[in-house]
């Protein structure tokens, strides 16, 4: 498994490196680790075809920022687990809206990346979540952490995904049905549904996206999508004061 270290601080990068080889040892993981400065040269790496399984990010890196630099991978490698590394809780519930594995205060120590590596060992074994829908071939599955936002367009859905958009052939309620009880999913319209994930603010009547897509959100559903938004960004504090931040 490939682990990579992105990380402005050389004096850091060797520490990280070094408590992670010792929990992995005392685990018994079998890892390499690959480290980089910046997130400019690590994005560089994945796009020459370089795959970690797990990305470890410094939040603070000069003029780069980790949670920008885990936007970019995810766009490389859909579904790429983050861990972001700090000394500051100013980001934690925007790293934790990227859906991050975790979120370490430094300095990292070998308990600490066993934590990490635990975390990340569940998480490899529980299978994806996704949206099933019928296609020319059948039927498919769509993971949930890839859609932005799904449409309804031409008497069938438009997903629109973190690499690009994909049109199924069904009625946009088979996918609305199957959101329903997905907290980070909220329909703003009868035809349109939106990642909370993906939201950078909303307005009085948009729904503002981080890729720079604005959706209009109906009359009707303006004070449930509010409150759903609300609930998800009190999630993200939550779970980072139970990491501790």
């Amino acid at each position: 498994m490939l682990i990579t270290i992105c990380d402005d601080e050389r004096r850091e990068r060797e520490a990280i490196e070094a408590a992670l080889t010792a929990a992995a040892l005392e685990l018994s993981a079998d890892i390499e680790i690959a480290a980089y400065p910046s997130g400019t040269a690590l994005a560089e790496a994945v796009e020459r075809g370089m795959r970690p399984a797990l990305a470890i990010l410094d939040i603070y890196m000069g003029e780069e920022n980790g949670v920008k630099t885990a936007g970019v991978l995810r766009g490389l490698i859909p579904g790429l687990s983050c861990t972001f590394l700090t000394t500051s809780r100013e980001y934690a519930v925007e790293a934790f809206s990227l859906d991050a594995l975790h979120y370490i205060m430094k300095p990292v120590t070998v308990e600490k990346s066993k934590e990490l590596l635990k975390r990340f060992f569940t998480h490899v074994e529980r299978p994806p979540r996704c949206l099933t829908l019928p296609d020319q071939q059948g039927e498919r599955q769509v993971p949930l952490e890839q859609i932005c936002y799904l449409l309804s367009r031409d008497r069938g859905i438009e997903i629109h995904l973190q690499t690009g958009r994909e049109w199924f052939p069904c009625p946009f309620r088979q996918a609305a049905e199957q959101l329903a009880d997905e907290a980070d999913f909220v329909q703003i319209s009868r035809s349109c549904i939106v990642d909370l994930n993906e939201v950078l603010h909303l307005g009085s009547a948009n729904c503002h996206l981080k890729n720079g897509e604005v959706l209009p959100i109906s009359r009707r559903e303006r004070q449930t999508v509010q409150k759903r938004y609300n609930d998800f960004v009190f999630r993200g504090m939550n779970r980072a004061k139970e990491a501790g931040l």
